[in-house]
């Protein structure tokens, strides 16, 4: 067992940092020093790509009454067609940002989508529009960061890294990083967050790199171990 947060940041060649992760069926922010992983700078969210996919279902039946799509293709759907915009109001009152995808399903239909495109995305960063009263994954990473000692922060600031395929919608990195740096505006820091072209699969790569290292062995929770302390020791041992 490990933190896949700190898995991410392994993958990234860090041991120091903030992963801020988006999955499929949730999303995470986890706050890292020197391998320990900061209990009090992790926060959840329960938005990522399984909501997404049927948040952009609904934006479609609303608009077009189509046949309902399996998972499968509003994943691919979703995957192939859509982006997070730098400016939602914004893209959303002008009409000439709609910029039309189209896309055909196995059974031959087609499927235009405007706006849905960045509206699918946006409750990663505006969780109020799938009626969830919670912060956005922005503000989360601010509060982990907050949570950070003083004397480690600049050191995590420096090393945000991106994991999870639903971070790997175009654009989500430049939002990300937009948003950070209007949350940290007068604090005389400019942040800027690491995005791997494979961050999809940034936590499976992190874990096979920290196993065939001796050093990370000493981390490893034994069986022995699990039945004689119980399954909170977890949060001792990462």
């Amino acid at each position: 067992l490990a933190n896949t947060g700190f898995l991410s940041l392994c993958a990234h060649g860090r041991v120091t940092g903030l992963a801020v992760e988006a999955g499929a069926a949730v999303s995470h922010v986890t706050s890292v020093w020197g391998g320990q992983t900061l209990r009090k700078g992790t926060r959840s969210l329960g938005v990522a790509g399984d909501h997404l996919s049927g948040h952009l279902h609904q934006l479609l039946l609303q608009r077009s009454h189509t046949e309902p799509l399996t998972k499968k293709v509003l994943t691919q759907l979703k995957e192939q067609c859509c982006y997070v915009s730098l400016d939602y109001e914004g893209d959303l009152q002008e009409e000439r940002s709609h910029h039309p995808a189209r896309f055909q399903t196995p059974d031959g239909r087609w499927i235009t989508l405007g706006k849905e495109r960045f509206c699918c995305p946006e409750p990663l960063f505006r969780p109020e529009l799938l009626q969830l009263s919670r912060p956005g994954l922005h503000q989360l990473a601010w509060q982990s960061l907050q949570a950070v000692p003083q004397q480690a922060r600049r050191h995590v600031l420096g090393n945000i890294v991106l994991a999870g395929g639903s971070s790997m919608f175009p654009g989500f990195p430049e939002r990300m990083c937009l948003e950070l740096n209007l949350l940290f505006r007068g604090a005389g820091v400019h942040i800027e967050v690491l995005a791997s072209p494979r961050r999809a699969t940034a936590a499976w790569a992190g874990g096979s790199m920290a196993a065939s290292l001796t050093s990370f062995q000493h981390t490893w929770m034994t069986k022995g171990e699990y039945q004689e302390h119980g399954a909170q020791y977890v949060h001792v041992k990462f």
